[in-house]
């Protein structure tokens, strides 16, 4: 009798969800809540600057988590909570994972970046790749002595030209993911210059729709005069550089035999016995482009981030230097060693993560097949973005959330709030680089917080950013001493 139940609940259940998945029945669920559309089939007023702002703000107000909205018949889905961003990124990744196709990208030549691929063999084989060098749960142990010599080369540019620290940072930090890529015989000064040029142009056309090609792909076509057209033949070329000419600077130095171990070098002695070697060394210039792009320019803004909120935030600044003081006394530089005993500075980290994401609106997935959810249809091929601003600053998961506050993930009274997760990405789309660059941004951090002090000078700098798919701070103006404890000795002999 109970198996004659069990059978006939199971048959229910089968029958339900076959119900649910039905197109019959999933075409007759009503489309998200969104702002109507005018006989073009767009939405009026559509936010151009800053947009994760008003996303998050009126439309969640008045929508809901899930907005949706239509630009020239194209479907885009907004994704306003954690909750939502959980249910539909995270656990129907099968469904979730793709990316739109971003035609104002690919005529700039941005067709190489891993980020950017569809859900497929091709990127399951990029990522194979890049799990190689950079574990996906844990540290990567084996950077460690290059990320701790790039933070003690930016504290002694620091302290011969405090005034260019900008260009510090991003010397610094691109420096890592270059060397790490692509051996220490590449000329950095050359090549970080060219991935700056390059990555304005990420920045620009980032986010999804900015120009209307995205939307309209026959667009692309267009004569070369068409104002789209003109800003890609101009950014292309550097986009294109920064790809092939490190990759080819490597196999050029591998060919003379004074080529240093990376990725590219240790990738393509894999492929000495390899038939189809044209085709893989594509997928090693690749991944290593990508790993370029990511940290010349993301870790960049953070760190840039911990300048200005030291700037605002003496108090936080004072803290954290007393807690490198009594575990290094004053005498020596952190290292990674000393991880466990300085959580104040990963509160901060966490802090800068969530306080300003640098992808604000995170990179778009896309849905292979039409799906339900909360009563609610998503037709197959609607461009997903999950506001990761909005995330980030929900009230109900970090309390205050305008305001930088690095104790919120201690054990203070009310509960930690949660890691900014989010700042990483979603599902199967999570950034692979996540552990690097925490990794970085602590050992940038502390060694700068034990060798220096930055206050304003003279002025509250401005909180803004920039309303680009990368956000950075606004242009901003400190001052940089270095600390009565951080004695000559340490800067000329251990650094």
């Amino acid at each position: 009798m109970y198996v004659f139940a069990f059978l006939g609940a199971s048959l229910l259940v089968c029958a339900l969800v076959w119900l649910r998945s039905s197109p019959r029945v999933l075409h007759a669920l009503p489309l998200p809540p969104g702002p109507q559309t005018n006989w073009l089939g767009t939405v009026n007023n559509l936010p151009k600057v800053r947009p994760w702002l008003i996303y998050g703000g009126d439309w969640r107000q008045k929508f809901g988590d899930l907005v949706y909205i239509k630009v020239f018949r194209n479907p885009i889905l907004i994704l306003n909570s954690a909750q939502v961003v959980s249910d539909l990124l995270e656990k129907r990744g099968g469904v979730f994972s793709s990316r739109p196709s971003r035609t104002m990208l690919e005529l700039v030549g941005w067709d190489w970046l891993v980020s950017m691929f569809p859900y497929s063999s091709k990127l399951t084989q990029h990522r194979h790749m890049i799990h190689r060098h950079l574990p996906a749960n844990e540290s990567s142990i084996k950077y460690h002595d290059l990320q701790i010599q790039e933070a003690r080369n930016l504290c002694r540019l620091l302290s011969e030209t405090p005034g260019q620290f900008r260009t510090h940072i991003r010397t610094a930090s691109a420096s890592i993911v270059l060397r790490m890529s692509y051996g220490e015989t590449v000329d950095t000064a050359q090549y970080i210059p060219l991935a700056d040029q390059a990555l304005s142009s990420l920045a620009q056309a980032g986010i999804f729709g900015t120009y209307l090609v995205d939307y309209l792909p026959i667009l692309k076509h267009a004569p070369p005069w068409f104002s789209f057209k003109r800003k890609a033949l101009a950014w292309r070329p550097p986009v294109r550089a920064m790809r092939d000419e490190p990759f080819t600077a490597v196999k050029q130095h591998i060919a003379q035999g004074h080529a240093t171990h990376c990725l590219v070098s240790e990738e393509l002695e894999r492929l000495a016995c390899d038939a189809d070697r044209a085709e893989n060394e594509k997928v090693i210039a690749n991944v290593a482009s990508t790993l370029f792009a990511a940290g010349a320019d993301t870790v960049v803004s953070a760190i840039a981030a911990f300048f200005l909120v030291m700037a605002l935030h003496p108090e936080i600044q004072a803290k954290a230097q007393q807690d490198l003081d009594d575990v290094l006394g004053g005498l020596r530089l952190p290292t990674f060693a000393d991880r466990a005993q300085l959580p104040f500075i990963e509160w901060i980290i966490n802090e800068l993560l969530r306080w300003r994401p640098v992808t604000p609106l995170g990179l778009p997935h896309y849905t292979s097949e039409e799906c339900s959810y909360a009563g609610y249809r998503i037709p197959a091929g609607t461009t997903i973005v999950a506001n990761v601003w909005a995330i980030l600053h929900d009230p109900e998961i970090y309390p205050d959330p305008d305001t930088f506050n690095p104790w919120r993930y201690g054990d203070q009274q009310g509960g930690r709030n949660p890691f900014p997760d989010p700042a990483f990405g979603f599902g199967r789309r999570f950034c692979p680089g996540k552990h690097l660059a925490l990794d970085t941004l602590f050992i940038i951090i502390a060694t700068t917080l034990a060798v220096f002090t930055v206050t304003d000078d003279g002025e509250k700098p401005s909180t803004e950013f920039t309303p680009h798919s990368l956000s950075h701070p606004l242009p901003f103006g400190c001052t940089i001493t270095k600390r009565a404890t951080a004695h000559d000795l340490i800067i000329d002999e251990k650094m």
